[in-house]
């Protein structure tokens, strides 16, 4: 992240809690891994702390490589099945919110799921169904300069470019997302051009409530 970004953070990001715990754990062992915490002290509250790191970094690893072992056929079939292995590890990363996954699920930010509706109000928007773009939401500030990257170098009728306006707006909201853009429009001359700066703004402004799929070229909606 940028120095120029850091400006952006209007006030501490709180994680949430991690859920990396081994899948053999029963529901009284996972309640028991930080539980212990209370009744520990000195080197065996150090060791414990230590070994949830560890194992809450494991998990996001398994988590990106779950998903990076198919981002090829992702990427190639635009879509994931709502439930599958590779669908569920995107929505863990989300709500983990590791950094480390931002550029990964912004390669894959318009995968489509299975709940794709014809119909997009705000109640049901079609941004709900691209599940990487809702994770780097979760993620936060660390997505913002993926997103802005996508957006400088992909085509501005794309479904890419349409989800990274709209996915900065549901990050960071409408005011702190046209200031990240201009931000970056001023590091980055291909930004600033005209069009695709106004293209850009224009749809951070639209939001992701009120955006609809079609709107992008390159959007199948079968």
């Amino acid at each position: 992240m940028t120095r120029a970004f850091s400006k952006l953070i209007a006030a501490a990001i709180l994680l949430a809690l991690p859920i990396g715990v081994p899948q053999a754990m029963t529901q009284e062992a996972q309640s028991t891994a930080l539980s212990s915490l209370r009744r520990a002290s000195g080197s065996e509250l150090e060791a414990i702390v230590k070994n949830y790191r560890e194992q809450r970094q494991s998990d996001i690893q398994e988590l990106m490589n779950i998903v990076g072992e198919q981002e090829a056929t992702l990427i190639r079939t635009q879509r994931v099945a709502n439930n599958s292995r590779e669908w569920f590890a995107i929505v863990l990363l989300g709500d983990i919110q590791p950094a480390a996954a931002a550029p990964l699920l912004a390669r894959l930010i318009s995968v489509r799921d299975s709940s794709f509706s014809l119909v997009s109000d705000e109640g049901g928007p079609h941004w709900h169904s691209f599940p990487a773009a809702v994770a780097l939401s979760k993620i936060g500030i660390p997505a913002v300069e993926p997103l802005l990257e996508l957006a400088r170098t992909s085509s501005l009728t794309s479904t890419v470019f349409h989800l990274c306006g709209v996915t900065l707006e549901a990050t960071l909201g409408e005011e702190l997302a046209l200031s990240a853009v201009k931000q970056y429009a001023r590091q980055h001359p291909e930004l600033s051009q005209k069009d695709r700066l106004t293209a850009l703004t224009t749809l951070v402004r639209a939001g992701h409530k009120r955006w609809t799929a079609y709107g992008a070229s390159d959007f199948l909606p079968e």
